[in-house]
């Protein structure tokens, strides 16, 4: 991880079953604030996959860069999160596994009221949302009229199962407070 100058690069990392598009007002935000913004596009295959194509945007940035993940991108980020250029992490909602631990463990027990993904069952090796719960789900906390219309009722392609069962190599535990 980078320390030293300030970071000025902004790179992005959307979650599962949907794509990078889901950044634009943040992206256009950190743009007026003279921000050097890019937007990781998963292509949510593979856990390896996405932090691949992570560490490619990264490789391209020209400095210090803070690293920002959404829901499953919090995962890619965590492992993505040991290049050179990263000066920090930001999770937002996101999965923050911790060494060992999975997208899939993290879900499998959920604290109590926190929203479960509408995941169904998997078909020829990969995930699907159950369209009737994937907007309450995942863009509950939107006015109606954003859930409705200009998002889909379900996402437009699959997610791989192998992704939410790959256990985090990079980041140990965090320390309790004392």
């Amino acid at each position: 991880m980078h320390t030293g100058d300030p970071a000025r690069n902004v790179v992005l990392a959307h979650g599962g079953f949907v794509d990078g598009s889901g950044w634009r007002a943040v992206y256009d935000l950190l743009r007026a604030d003279g921000s050097h913004v890019s937007i990781v596009q998963n292509p949510t295959l593979s856990l390896d996959g996405d932090v691949t194509v992570a560490r490619q945007v990264l490789g391209l940035q020209d400095g210090p860069t803070v690293l920002v993940g959404h829901s499953y991108g919090g995962a890619v980020i965590s492992e993505a999160g040991t290049h050179d250029r990263v000066a920090a992490l930001v999770y937002v909602a996101a999965f923050a596994p911790d060494k060992g631990e999975s997208v899939g463990s993290l879900t499998a027990d959920p604290p109590p009221g926190v929203p479960v993904p509408p995941i169904l069952p998997p078909k020829d090796g990969y995930l699907f949302l159950d369209r009737a719960d994937f907007s309450p789900s995942l863009a509950g906390d939107l006015p109606a009229a954003r859930r409705s219309g200009r998002w889909p009722s379900a996402p437009a392609r699959p997610s791989s199962r192998c992704r939410a069962a790959t256990p985090s190599t990079n980041r140990d535990p965090m320390p309790s407070p004392t």
